[in-house]
């Protein structure tokens, strides 16, 4: 008694390696992640550079008074200091959770990625916002009051005198990232 032995039977429920589905936003090659770091580094280009036009319109610059061989500020213009500082902050902080709600939601492929990228690009703002600025405001102080009359006023430059507050941009345009992915995304929101 011959009988045909039957193959062998397959087990259907684990398909082949080269059949299984892509994991969604990776393994697609490098094109995507290119375009998001030029999405987020234009972006970030653009608001430290609007960023800092607004902080130069908003900031009431200190005026320092030439008094023999020294400048002098009086309380009332260090106060402006402080001003100008606070709209820094206040720009930074705003500029930068719009920016991190708005580029997580725009690009979802990889959210990883992204808070990486925001995270990096708002120091570019941040960068770009206090260099624009400076180059916005006066000259140095010395420089313009080198051979002005006793008693002569001119303004100080742009310029953050709380240095820790440029970190303001990486860490709003972060959290703002992080509000997007842990508040505004639904449990079935997939990558765009």
């Amino acid at each position: 008694m011959n009988t045909p032995v039957p193959p062998p039977a397959t087990d259907a429920t684990y398909p082949a390696a080269h059949d299984a589905e892509p994991v969604p936003g990776r393994g697609h090659g490098l094109r995507p992640v290119v375009i998001d770091v030029l999405v987020v580094v234009v972006w970030f280009a653009v608001a430290g550079v609007l960023g800092a036009v607004v902080w130069w319109q908003l900031s009431d610059l200190p005026q320092v008074t030439r008094s023999g061989n020294t400048a002098v500020l009086s309380p009332e213009e260090l106060t402006k200091q402080i001003s100008a500082d606070g709209w820094y902050f206040v720009i930074a902080a705003v500029g930068g959770l719009v920016s991190g709600v708005a580029l997580l939601a725009w690009r979802r492929r990889d959210p990883l990625l992204m808070v990486v990228l925001v995270a990096l690009g708002a120091g570019l703002a941040a960068w770009l916002m206090l260099r624009v600025g400076l180059a916005l405001g006066p000259d140095k102080v010395p420089g313009a009051l080198k051979g002005a009359a006793d008693g002569a006023h001119v303004s100080e430059q742009l310029e953050l005198r709380a240095s820790g507050m440029a970190w303001i941009w990486p860490l709003a345009a972060s959290f703002g990232a992080l509000i997007d992915l842990w508040v505004l995304r639904k449990p079935g929101d997939g990558p765009t």
